[in-house]
Formats: C-alpha cells, structure tokens, sequence
C-alpha cells in the first residue's frame, strides 16, 4: 500500500464541481466523492456502515466517474486499492451508523480510450491542484 505522496508520478488536481466514484460488483455499487485526480489514480471518500469492514480489498476493482455537469462519464476503469482508512474528524457525527472513509485507488491496464477520456477531464473539468 502506499503510504505517503512520494509514490506519486503525477501532479494531483481537484475536480471541479461534484464529481462521482461508482465502486462496481465487490462494493455493492457505493457511491463516493472524488477528492482529487491525477492521470495514475484518485482519492475519494464514501459512506460506509460503521461495522462493516473496509469493503476494499487488495485486488482489483472496476469504477465508473461521473461529473455532475456536462454528462461526462467514463466507465469500467480498472484500479488497485492503494489504502481505505476511516477518516477521524474528532467530531462526533449525527449518522451514528456510518463513518466516512477515505480510499485511493490507482488506475491499472488502462484502455487508450480511458486514457484520453482521463486527460480530457484533467484538462478540462478540474481547478488547482492538490
């Protein structure tokens, strides 16, 4: 797992506006929102009932990104779980059941497509960096 930012190859950029991670089969589709994004991978944080362990495992996973503006969407990306922490803000929180995790995934076997479909939301859909 990596565990700090000097594992990263390239600059890291937050998105604009709403932007989606849709974890497929092995996290039952959740929904998380995305953090921040480079051409490697993204970080994101989802919802998940609080006794639950983490449903990342140290394989691969298949997630789609949405943008909630311009109907962007690119679909079926490969990634690895990088790490899938719960978040502690120190507060106690109203959804007694729930906690917040953060999650980063690094993006494998991209198609030529997705690469371009990447870069594109890079260039065009994303504010300063990280």
């Amino acid at each position: 797992m990596l565990a700090s930012d000097e594992h990263r190859k390239h600059k890291r950029f937050v998105p604009e506006g709403l932007t989606f991670v849709v974890f497929m089969p092995d996290f039952q589709k959740k929904i998380g929102s995305i953090r921040d994004i480079s051409r490697d991978g993204l970080g994101c944080n989802y919802l998940c009932p609080v006794d639950e362990e983490s449903p990342v495992a140290e394989r691969r996973q298949m997630v789609d990104i949405l943008l909630s503006v311009n109907s962007f969407y690119i679909s079926k990306i490969p990634c690895t779980p990088a790490h899938d922490d719960k978040e502690n803000s120190g507060q106690e929180s109203f959804m007694q059941d729930v906690v917040n995790r953060r999650c980063g995934l690094k993006f494998d076997q991209l198609t030529e497509e997705q690469e371009k479909q990447i870069n594109f939301f890079l260039e065009n859909h994303t504010a300063e960096t990280a």
